[in-house]
C-alpha cells in the first residue's frame, strides 16, 4: 500500500465552495489548552494570566487554556486574568498551522466573547496584529487598540460579537514597518489597571470582509435523516458566513446550532430526541451585519438497519460523484489535497465500481452516470501508460503523469490492478444493447487488454515488480510478495487474455513458493496467511472489492474464512484493548492504513497501533462481520456523528488518545465503505467481476476452487422478485412476476451457503409467497423459490 505522507489539515473542499474568512482560532488543540495561544509570561509584571502546558511538554508552560463552554464547536479560549498596575499581560493567538495570512484585502477583525458577569465597555482588552517586518522579515507586533472604542458593553451570560475595522491598524503610521500580507497572529493586551479579576471566553477569532448589505440565502432545503438534518442553500454572494438556528418546540423559541461559510450544514440532533420535527432559520452574516432569516422544516425518524446502510452509501458515493474531477470525472486522491487536479488510478478503479452502484440504485440520473463512465474510460484510453499500466497519479485536467516519488514516474502495476477490476466490473454489468452500454463494454475491454502484465515480471522472472519507469527503469526494485493487498494484482495478471502470466508467477512470487502459509491462532481464530493479529484491514478489502472471497479457496487458504477471521481478530483486539487506547471497545474498532494526526500511516493490531481508528476498517468489513460492523456504524453515526460524519460520509480517521479527528476523505478509504456495503447487501460488484470469463480462467489457472453460494450466482437480487418484510409478525413475502402453477419450495441459505430454512408452499394460482423467518438471526440471506421449472433467486436482509 502506498500513499502520500502529508500533515493533515482540517480542510474540506466540497463542490468548489469558497470562503473568505480567515480564522485564527476555531478549536483548541485539546479541551484544556490551545498550543498556538501563547502567553508572554516575561511581560506579566504585576499582572496575572492563567496559562498551562500540554501534557507532553511541561517545559512550554505558556499556553492559553481552553474551555468546553464554546460559542461554536467544542472549545473556546479561556482568558482568566488580573490586570494590575505595573503589569501588562500580552497574548498572541496563532493559526492552528502557524501559517502566515494575507489580511490586506480584509475589512474587519472579529471574535465572540462571553462573560458570566458582563464586561464594561472600558474593560474590553486591546487588540493588534503580529506580522513580519518589511525590512528584515522578523516577527513584530503592531500597536494595539482598545476594543472599547469600537464596541458596546458586553451583557452578562451572552455570547457577543466584538469587531474592529482593520483599517485602524493598517492606516496607523506607527505600523508602517509591518507587512500585513504576512500576518502571523492576533495579539490581545491588557487595558485595565484596576486589579479586578476577570474570566472571559473567546471564540471564532477571524478576519472577514464585511458587507453593508447582506442578502439572505436562496433555495434553502432541509432533509431529515435518522440522527441529523442536512441543510443546503445557494449562496447569495461570496465572502459570507451563515448562522443556523433551530426550534424544537414548533417555532416558539430558537437556539443557535452553528456557523459555517459553506453552502450546507449537517445538524446532529439526536441529543434532542428521536422522531423530531425541527424548524430552521438561516441568516447570512458579514461581521456584525445580518440578513433576514430564511426558514425550512425537517423531520427525523429512526432508520432501519438497511436504511442506515443506504444512507452511508449515498453519502459516501458523493465522493466519487460530486467530488470527482470536473474534466473527466476521475477520482481525486483526497479531499484536502494541495493539488486539486491530482487523481488516482487505483481510486478511479474504485470509482468505476461506485458508478455501477450509483447506476443500480439511481443515486443520479442513469444517463448522466453512463456519460461520466465514458468520460473516465476515454481518459484511461488516451492517458500516458507504461507498457499498458497506469501511473499512480495523473493530472486530471491535462492527463499527464504526476510522479508519486522521484523515481516513481511510470507504471504502477498494483494501482493498475485496482483499475482493472473496475474495468471488468463494467464489462459484465452493462450488458444492454443501447449505444452507451456497447461503448462502455468496448472501451473497458480495450483498456483491459492493453495492460502488459508480463512486462512487470522484469525479464520473465516468476514474480511481479511494482514499478517501472521510462526514466529510471527498474530502479525502484520492489518485487511483490504476499500476503497483502496485491493478491488482486496477481489474479488480474493471470486472467489477462493478451499478456497473462503463468501460474508459477503467483506460486513463486506472491505465495513465495509456499512460505506464505503460516498457520497460527489469535483469540481463538485461525489464520493461514495473514500476519500476526491479521494485519491492516485494507489487505482484506482491496482484493475483494471485486473478487468474492466466498468463491476463493486454494492450497494456501480459504479466503472467506481468512477474511472473516481477520475481521473477528480486529474486533476482539479492540474489545481486549491490550494497549489501553481510549474508547477501543465492542463498537469502536477498525485499524488500517489511513490519515493520522501527524500524517498518513499503515497501522495494524499490536504493530504501529497508536490509537487511531479508521471507519473504513470496520465498515468495509460488513460482509465479514455484519453484527460487529453494524455496531460500529451506529456508534460512529448515532453517538459521534457530529464529530465523525460529514458531507461525504465518515471522515477518514480519529484518535481519542489525542482528541483528534481528520477532516479529510481519501479515495482508497471511501471506496471500501461504499463497495463492500453493496457487496454485503446485494453482491452487486462481486457478481459482476466473478462472472467474467477471463477472471474465471485466471482463477482456474492459479488453482482456485470456486466455492460458495448454493444459488445460481445467488447473490444478486432478481428484478422480478419484490420483497416485503414485516418485522412485527416475523414474516417475509416474496411477490413473484406470475402466479405459481404448482407447489413451491422456498429454501433459505446463510452467506456461508448453509441451508437454514426450507418451507413447502402447497397453494397455487397465487403470485406471492409468505413464510415465517422469526427463527433466523440478524443478517443477510439467500433465497431460492422453485416451482416446477421456474426458479426465483435473490437476497434479503433480516434486520430483526
Amino acid at each position: 500500500m502506498k500513499q502520500i505522507i502529508v500533515v493533515i489539515a482540517i480542510l474540506f473542499v466540497f463542490a468548489n465552495a469558497f470562503s473568505q474568512d480567515i480564522f485564527f482560532f476555531r478549536e483548541g488543540t485539546d479541551n484544556t489548552f490551545y498550543d498556538q495561544g501563547i502567553v508572554d509570561v516575561n511581560s506579566l509584571g504585576n499582572s496575572t494570566f492563567e496559562h498551562t502546558a500540554p501534557p507532553c511538554c511541561p517545559a512550554y508552560n505558556d499556553k492559553v487554556p481552553c474551555t468546553t463552554s464554546a460559542y461554536d464547536g467544542n472549545t473556546a479560549l479561556k482568558f482568566n486574568y488580573t490586570s494590575n498596575e505595573g503589569g501588562a499581560w500580552i497574548v498572541s493567538i496563532y493559526k492552528n498551522d502557524w501559517s502566515l495570512s494575507d489580511l490586506s484585502d480584509y475589512s474587519h477583525l472579529s471574535f465572540y466573547i462571553y462573560s458570566s458577569d458582563g464586561l464594561p465597555q472600558s474593560a474590553l482588552p486591546a487588540i493588534g496584529l503580529k506580522a513580519l517586518r518589511s525590512d528584515n522579515g522578523a516577527e513584530d507586533n503592531s500597536m494595539t487598540y482598545s476594543l472599547g472604542d469600537y464596541n458596546e458593553t458586553v451583557p452578562p451570560s451572552q455570547w457577543t460579537l466584538i469587531s474592529i475595522p482593520l483599517e485602524t491598524i493598517f492606516n496607523d503610521a506607527s505600523n508602517s514597518h509591518l507587512d500585513f500580507s504576512q500576518t502571523k497572529a492576533v495579539v490581545f493586551k491588557q487595558t485595565e489597571t484596576t486589579s479586578v479579576s476577570r474570566t472571559l471566553f473567546i471564540d471564532d477569532i477571524a478576519a472577514s470582509i464585511q458587507m453593508a448589505n447582506v442578502e439572505p440565502v436562496q433555495n434553502l432545503s432541509a432533509v431529515g435523516y435518522d440522527s441529523h438534518v442536512e441543510l443546503n442553500w445557494t449562496k447569495p454572494s461570496a465572502g459570507l458566513s451563515y448562522r443556523i438556528e433551530a426550534s424544537f418546540d414548533g417555532g416558539t423559541s430558537y437556539e443557535y446550532r452553528g456557523t459555517t461559510s459553506e453552502a450546507f450544514y449537517l445538524d446532529f440532533v439526536r441529543s434532542k430526541g428521536t422522531n423530531l420535527s425541527v424548524k430552521y432559520r438561516v441568516f447570512s452574516t458579514s461581521g456584525i451585519n445580518v440578513s433576514d432569516a430564511v426558514g425550512a422544516e425537517a423531520t427525523t425518524r429512526d432508520f432501519t438497519d438497511d436504511e442506515l446502510l443506504d444512507m452511508v452509501q449515498r453519502y459516501t458515493w458523493r465522493y466519487f460523484w460530486d467530488f470527482a474531477h470536473p474534466t473527466y470525472k476521475l477520482t481525486r486522491e483526497r479531499s484536502n489535497d494541495d493539488n486539486p487536479n491530482r487523481i488516482t488510478s487505483g481510486g478511479t478503479g474504485m470509482g468505476l465500481m461506485a458508478m455501477i452502484i450509483g447506476y443500480e440504485r439511481n443515486y443520479a440520473p442513469q444517463s448522466e452516470i453512463k456519460q461520466a463512465i465514458l468520460q473516465i474510460l476515454n481518459f484511461l484510453d488516451i492517458c500516458p501508460v507504461y507498457h499498458g499500466a497506469f501511473s499512480h497519479w495523473y493530472n486530471g485536467a491535462t492527463g499527464q503523469t504526476i510522479p508519486f516519488s522521484p523515481k516513481d514516474d511510470g507504471g504502477d502495476i498494483v494501482e493498475t490492478s485496482f483499475a482493472a477490476a473496475g474495468l471488468i466490473a463494467l464489462k459484465n454489468y452493462f450488458t444492454g444493447n443501447d449505444a452507451e452500454s456497447q461503448q462502455i463494454r468496448l472501451l473497458a475491454d480495450k483498456i483491459w487488454r492493453k495492460i502488459d502484465w508480463s512486462w512487470y515480471r522484469r525479464d520473465n522472472q516468476n514474480v511481479l515488480y511494482w514499478h517501472w519507469s521510462p526514466n529510471y527503469g527498474w530502479d525502484m526494485n520492489f518485487a511483490i510478495g504476499g500476503f497483502n493487498e496485491t493478491l488482486v494484482t496477481y489474479i488480474m495478471a493471470a486472467s489477462s487474455p493478451t499478456y497473462g502470466v503463468p501460474a508459477e508467477v503467483y506460486h513463486q512470487g506472491f505465495a513465495r513458493s509456499g512460505a506464505i502459509k503460516n498457520p497460527r491462532q489469535f483469540y481463538g481464530y485461525n489464520l493461514n496467511i495473514a500476519p500476526d493479529y491479521g494485519g491492516p484491514m485494507f489487505w482484506m478489502h482491496y482484493t475483494h472489492l471485486g473478487l468474492d472471497p466466498h468463491k476463493m479457496k486454494d492450497q494456501y487458504a480459504d479466503y472467506w474464512t481468512e477474511c472473516v477471521n481477520v475481521a473477528k481478530i480486529q474486533h476482539t483486539y479492540s474489545v481486549q484493548n491490550p494497549l489501553s487506547h481510549t474508547n477501543y471497545s465492542d463498537k469502536c474498532w477498525g485499524i488500517t492504513a489511513s490519515d493520522q494526526a501527524d500524517g498518513y500511516s499503515e497501522r495494524r493490531p499490536m504493530d504501529n497501533d497508536n490509537g487511531t481508528i479508521a471507519p473504513t476498517a470496520a465498515l468495509g468489513s460488513f460482509p465479514y462481520t455484519p453484527v460487529e460492523s453494524m455496531k460500529a456504524l451506529k456508534y460512529f453515526y448515532r453517538e459521534r456523528g457530529a464529530e465523525l460524519f460529514g458531507p461525504m460520509g465518515f471522515y477518514d480517521a480519529f484518535n481519542d488518545d489525542l482528541n483528534w479527528v481528520a477532516g479529510s476523505y481519501l479515495a482508497i478509504d471511501q471506496g471500501p465503505i461504499l463497495i463492500m456495503l453493496e457487496n454485503y447487501r446485494t453482491g452487486l460488484i462481486w457478481n459482476a467481476v466473478m462472472q467474467d470469463a477471463d477472471v474465471k480462467n485466471g482463477l482456474t489457472k492459479l488453482g482456485f476452487e470456486v466455492s460458495g453460494t448454493p444459488v445460481d450466482d445467488g447473490i444478486i437480487e432478481t428484478t422480478d422478485v419484490k420483497i416485503i418484510q414485516n418485522e412485527q409478525s416475523g414474516k417475509i413475502t416474496f411477490r413473484l412476476p406470475e402466479k405459481l402453477k404448482e407447489p413451491a419450495t422456498v429454501s433459505i441459505f446463510n452467506m456461508d451457503g448453509k441451508q437454514v430454512l426450507q418451507v413447502q408452499v402447497t397453494s397455487v394460482d397465487k403470485s406471492s409467497v409468505s413464510i415465517n423467518i422469526g427463527s433466523l438471526e440478524y443478517g443477510v440471506y439467500l433465497f431460492a423459490i422453485v416451482s416446477g421449472n421456474l426458479k426465483y433467486t435473490g437476497k434479503f436482509f433480516n434486520s430483526k
